[in-house]
């Protein structure tokens, strides 16, 4: 019974584990899972903010939740931040109505005056453009 034995530098060694991959992946997912929670967040926010501009009338409502939450008002907190905060909205929107028409009347002459530098094509994007910007982001009204 005679085995023949091969020496130890014939036999291959054990392959590696390739676990680069496993971070690799990891990584992959832990980036496109990133980016979508920042789209996402991005969308919402921005929504509220839209909202928040066209809708005056239920910023002191979404205050009064937002201070209710955090401090842990109780229903008579509650009542009485809410009535403060309206009364205070109201007074900032009188503000506003003053100041908006100069608000206007800037954001009027810095359009001309970019307007007056655009060929005629780029006239027509840039009128697209700002009235977006007007629809999207001045409170109704007072376009």
């Amino acid at each position: 019974m005679n085995i023949a034995m091969t020496p130890a530098s014939d036999i291959p060694p054990p392959p590696r584990p390739r676990r680069w991959r496993w971070f690799l992946l990891l990584g992959v997912v832990f980036l496109s899972g990133t980016i979508c929670g920042a789209g996402v967040a991005a969308v919402v926010i921005h929504r509220a903010v839209q909202q928040a501009v066209h809708r005056p009338d239920i910023r002191a409502q979404r205050a009064t939740q937002w201070i209710t939450k955090r401090l842990h008002l109780d229903a008579a907190q509650q009542e009485r931040v809410r009535v403060i905060l309206e009364r205070h909205t109201a007074a900032l929107g009188k503000i506003r109505q003053e100041i908006w028409p100069r608000v206007i009347k800037r954001f009027e002459t810095t359009e001309g005056e970019i307007n007056e530098l655009l060929s005629p094509s780029q006239r027509e994007t840039w009128h697209k453009m700002t009235g977006r910007l007007r629809k999207n982001w001045l409170p109704a009204g007072d376009q």
